[in-house]
């Protein structure tokens, strides 16, 4: 028998139980859209998950701190954490590690800001301002401060939130206007101090008291709303810090030799973790949005499990169902292949005919459940997915 005759009296043999051959292919594309679907639920946790992940910031990113954590010697005791010295020469060592394309340390302090009668507290973190935008720092307007300072006028960078903040010291009302619209704008003249006595005046008056001092600064970008991470800094340059960390000892409690945080970007996200690993054995504690995913996705991992093989029973029925429809095809079709030996045909021959018959329930019953799946996928997304649960159908 030759194979396009096969196909032809495999098709019309299905085409004469038409309500059988329907409902076998019907489990068919239940069992591949149960599958297809339950997988797809996993895989849509997973993106929703890196999706999540990426808008707090970029997964190509670790960020290295100045403390180590040391696990419990046994599982009723507890960890402990180090301190351990963060400088320039770990920051140059950080770069000589493969596959690390850019380094910036960073410095946190507070300080309060003045314009006018209006004031508030800031989160002062010094940067790289060489190194800014590898690190997805992105400005609004303006340009990011100079890394030396000179003169008495020191520049700054505002976080896109930093002008909301300002109030009355003395009634404490927030500085806007009754539209909710800042009274300080990026035209206004700023100071800054870290001296709280020159805000709320409390009198200081203690023997060896000497006044902190007021600078002058010069406002020369914003920060992009993109930039969330730094929406609440002001940015200054490390060397700016330094400068008024030496002429405040008394106020400000930093050490400018040693850097809270130094930020490491990856070449992309895979290498990520062997980066970290190195990092690690050098002695110092490490943090980034990839580690987290991948310890979130070890119980993503377990649900997708789940889910596939809720979906791959519902398959394997309709596999046993196509088994069963041929089985009694062939009890019913004892005298039909009969004939078809007697005309000389092969047991190959019949073994074939019966399997290109599941071969077209398989086909039909497959291709319908895929176009079903895509179908509950998007249903899924339209009206479920505000809840958290989406459905990602990828190629393969």
């Amino acid at each position: 028998m030759k194979f396009p005759d096969m196909l032809r009296t495999a098709f019309l043999n299905l085409w004469r139980r038409k309500l059988r051959a329907f409902l076998t292919v019907l489990g068919m594309v239940i069992g591949t859209s149960s599958i297809v679907v339950m997988v797809s639920l996993g895989v849509g946790m997973r993106e929703a998950l890196i999706e999540s992940y990426s808008q707090m910031g970029n997964l190509s990113n670790i960020t290295v701190m100045n403390y180590r954590y040391t696990p419990p010697a046994s599982e009723d005791g507890y960890g402990s954490y180090e301190e351990v010295k963060l400088d320039k020469k770990a920051a140059d060592a950080f770069k000589s590690i493969p596959g690390v394309v850019a380094v910036m340390p960073r410095i946190s302090t507070w300080g309060m800001l003045k314009s006018g009668r209006y004031a508030t507290d800031i989160s002062i973190m010094a940067i790289d301002p060489a190194m800014a935008g590898a690190f997805g720092i992105e400005l609004d307007w303006g340009d990011y401060p100079a890394e030396k300072s000179s003169g008495n006028t020191y520049e700054i960078v505002f976080g896109s939130e930093v002008l909301r903040n300002f109030y009355d010291p003395k009634t404490y009302r927030q500085a806007v206007d009754k539209d909710g619209n800042p009274l300080v704008t990026e035209e206004s003249r700023f100071q800054l101090t870290f001296d709280y006595n020159n805000i709320y005046d409390y009198g200081e008056s203690y023997e060896g008291y000497t006044p902190g001092r007021m600078y002058r600064l010069k406002l020369v970008g914003m920060t992009s709303q993109e930039s969330y991470d730094y929406s609440w800094y002001c940015l200054m340059s490390l060397d700016t810090l330094e400068k008024l960390a030496k002429q405040n000892k008394d106020f400000m409690s930093i050490d400018t030799e040693n850097y809270n945080e130094v930020m490491i970007k990856c070449e992309s996200p895979e290498i990520v973790a062997s980066v970290e690993q190195v990092i690690k054995d050098m002695g110092y504690g490490t943090n980034s949005l990839q580690s987290m995913i991948d310890q979130s996705e070890q119980s993503i991992a377990q649900t997708q499990y789940l889910l596939g093989a809720i979906g791959g029973v519902a398959l394997l029925v309709a596999a046993i169902g196509i088994m069963n429809t041929m089985m009694m095809s062939i009890y019913e079709r004892t005298k039909e292949i009969g004939i078809i030996k007697v005309l000389g045909c092969r047991m190959s021959n019949i073994a074939g005919l019966f399997l290109t018959e599941s071969a077209y329930i398989g086909l039909f019953g497959g291709a319908l459940g895929l176009g079903v799946s895509y179908l509950l996928s998007f249903v899924i997304n339209k009206f479920i997915g505000e809840i958290g649960l989406y459905s990602v159908i990828p190629f393969y």
